[in-house]
């Protein structure tokens, strides 16, 4: 930690040199700053290739950012910003997703750091966009919830403060296919002829999750599928705010379809429902990744909500999360949580567990009083529904 510390600072020392140089580049139109428009999105959609971030399709971007449900509340606050070259080429982009939050009935505005990624070439003015995004205006809360290795290193050194989530760094899993697991972690290890001891050690992991009840149990609840989000999740929202006030980012039927509807149509994601009375009382969506982790195809437990964050009916959809990827066909099921609310109860389900190595949850307040009722733990539900 202390190595990579330095490594940081270095990083940063090296940038303050080359700022006046930098802006001797801007100014002679080598390479400007500039805020992200819809136009851009074929250019952003080269440079995620370029860099290595996969497929973006610059049509579907477009369409969720049109269809965004808080338009309103956030119309003069860009959508990221671009680094551009004198020939119209885009080397670098940050992005930068609107997020409306509730905080005990508060009203929090939220701003989330997305994709950020610059050409080899012009990595020398990379802190120009994070510069951009800490510096916009009519934003209360600054989040960073994927940070990766290197942007960990630098928000350190920026002293951004970690979002204080204990145990966020490590994962839990549930092995959905007990071989096809066994022979990811053996991979993972460099162990020779994984594919071969993968049946043997399949079978002593069966016998480790049967004996353990790991992912295994009666379910207490009314579980089921949906095929999409109804009425009940507007009342539902409605009764989660009237619990335990934590930061949570708004979750009303129609920012969730925003949110999860085109992996829901795509066959990417499934959601989870849990109901008492015939009241729904907590659900899970479960989107569908390849782990990079483990390189296994697993369901991300990307959101996950209980009436006043009750155990039982978390403890109901995890379970109920792992017999969805055995009929699914997927390898595990994997799980972030995002209050200490929700990590008991996924303890007792005996989960596969290591830790990460580096932090991933940034976040930055202007106001005194919104950091001091963000200081704690149980003030946060951040999850992968804030992942950008």
């Amino acid at each position: 930690m202390v190595r990579a510390g330095r490594l940081a600072q270095q990083a940063l020392a090296r940038h303050r040199r080359r700022r006046t140089r930098c802006n001797r580049v801007d100014s002679t139109g080598a390479v400007r700053l500039r805020t992200a428009t819809f136009a851009d999105g074929e250019a952003i959609a080269q440079l995620h290739k370029r860099n290595g971030m996969g497929d973006l399709d610059p049509v579907a971007w477009r369409a969720q950012w049109e269809a965004y449900p808080f338009a309103g509340e956030f119309r003069d606050i860009a959508i990221g910003w671009i680094l551009e070259t004198d020939t119209g080429r885009v080397v670098g982009y940050l992005g930068n997703v609107h997020m409306l939050y509730d905080l005990g009935g508060r009203a929090v505005k939220g701003a989330i750091a997305a994709a950020w990624m610059v050409d080899a070439g012009h990595r020398n003015m990379s802190l120009r966009l994070l510069t951009a995004f800490y510096k916009q205006d009519g934003v209360d809360l600054f989040l960073n919830v994927s940070a990766n290795p290197t942007t960990a290193r630098l928000l350190t050194a920026m002293k951004v403060p970690r979002i204080p989530i204990a145990s966020y760094d490590v994962p839990c899993f549930w092995a959905a296919r007990p071989r096809t697991f066994a022979e990811a972690v053996l991979r993972k290890r460099g162990t020779p002829g994984a594919s071969v001891l993968a049946r043997p050690v399949g079978i002593v992991l069966t016998a480790r999750d049967v004996l353990l009840r790991s992912g295994r149990g009666r379910l207490a609840s009314a579980v089921s599928r949906l095929s999409g989000f109804d009425g009940r999740f507007d009342s539902f929202w409605r009764s989660l705010c009237a619990g335990p006030p934590r930061l949570r980012a708004v979750r009303t039927r129609a920012v969730l379809e925003w949110r999860f509807g085109a992996q829901l149509r795509g066959g990417r994601a499934a959601i989870v429902a849990a109901s008492q009375g015939g009241t729904l009382s907590g659900y899970a969506v479960l989107v569908r990744r390849q782990s990079p982790e483990l390189g296994l195809d697993a369901y991300d437990v990307a959101d996950l909500q209980a009436i006043r964050d009750d155990p039982t009916t978390i403890r109901d959809l995890l379970l109920a999360s792992v017999s969805i990827a055995r009929e699914d066909g997927v390898d595990a099921v994997k799980f972030l949580t995002g209050t200490p609310a929700k990590r008991a109860p996924a303890d007792e389900l005996r989960p596969y567990t290591y830790r990460l190595g580096h932090w991933q949850l940034y976040y930055k307040v202007e106001s005194p009083e919104l950091k001091t009722a963000l200081s704690t733990a149980d003030a946060w539900d951040c999850s992968l529904f804030d992942t950008y």
